[in-house]
């Protein structure tokens, strides 16, 4: 019986190391379109506020780009670019890239249903000699990255990813990118800010944190404690993302960023872009960020003495 139970204890702590890695994988095209039908998986029907609600609660898809996303989009569509979009949601902005000439477009969602319905609207709406660069990845950033080689993309987005962590698992992340990102290759960040209508209520222990030179400010434990319930339906708290979550503004992006070897050509906060009762305050709702994996120095060989 001990032995059961010592094996038991052994197995549960390996599933629990290697669970994001054992299940990632690249999936067929064709296998998505089918599941996608046989499911009659589709994107959903928009919000009140325009937003599209993922499939497994965990934020949603924005109606709009962004000044980020229109410049990751202008630089993705250039030079025949191999190209990494970390949850990708329901592939707005990986349609757009698609309609250029990429030497590789790499969607990934830990939900392999959202990549089934990129995968039927890809079908359906571009064209074919394009589809070729799309490949859909099913895994869970960062862990199951691990696939991938070092110095594999020109460009990554992560677009609304990072906030979903915790310190240590940000840290993680942006090591990740790093490792599988060419040298010069860029990333770019967008992520949410304390200055949104639905959470203003964490605004003031936010700057509280700021004065008393928290080390992780926008850290907090359950998000769905600072709900804002005038903008917030019982049926939308349901749904929340009631986890670990990070805040961030302008100066922790660009202290995580350059802490892990980034060099950050720009970090700032932006407007939403769009009209929304739910998100829309003062203007600052979104941090933005643009850095690039330096260049490897070149070697020398020893001086002769």
């Amino acid at each position: 019986m001990k032995f059961f139970f010592a094996l038991f204890l052994t197995a549960a702590t390996f599933f629990s190391s290697t669970s994001f890695s054992l299940w990632a994988d690249y999936t067929a095209f064709e296998t998505l379109l089918k599941k996608a039908k046989k499911e009659n998986l589709a994107l959903p029907k928009p919000q009140f506020d325009g937003r599209y609600q993922t499939l497994n609660k965990k934020g949603a898809a924005l109606p709009v780009t962004n000044i980020i996303t229109d410049e990751f989009i202008a630089y993705a569509s250039q030079d025949n670019k191999h190209i990494l979009h970390v949850d990708a949601q329901f592939g707005h902005i990986a349609l757009d890239v698609l309609k250029s000439n990429v030497a590789e477009y790499v969607a990934t969602d830990s939900d392999k249903r959202h990549l089934a319905v990129i995968a039927k609207r890809a079908n359906k709406l571009i064209p074919t000699k394009n589809l070729k660069a799309l490949k859909l990845f099913h895994g869970s950033f960062p862990n199951s990255f691990k696939e991938f080689a070092d110095n594999s993309f020109d460009v990554i987005l992560l677009d609304r990813v990072l906030h979903f962590y915790t310190p240590d698992q940000v840290t993680k992340a942006i090591k990740e990118t790093l490792r599988i990102l060419k040298p010069g290759g860029k990333v770019f960040i967008v992520a949410i800010t304390p200055y949104v209508r639905r959470f203003e209520s964490f605004i003031p222990q936010y700057k509280q944190r700021l004065l008393l030179k928290h080390r992780y400010p926008g850290h907090v434990k359950n998000l769905k404690y600072f709900a804002n319930p005038e903008v917030t339906t019982p049926e939308q708290l349901n749904q929340m993302h009631d986890k670990s979550f990070m805040f961030f503004d302008a100066q922790f992006m660009h202290f995580f960023l350059s802490k892990t070897g980034f060099v950050v050509d720009k970090a700032f906060e932006f407007a939403l872009g769009f009209k929304s009762i739910t998100w829309a305050l003062d203007g600052r709702e979104l941090v933005g960020a643009v850095a690039r994996k330096p260049l490897a120095r070149p070697s020398f060989p020893a001086k002769a003495h």
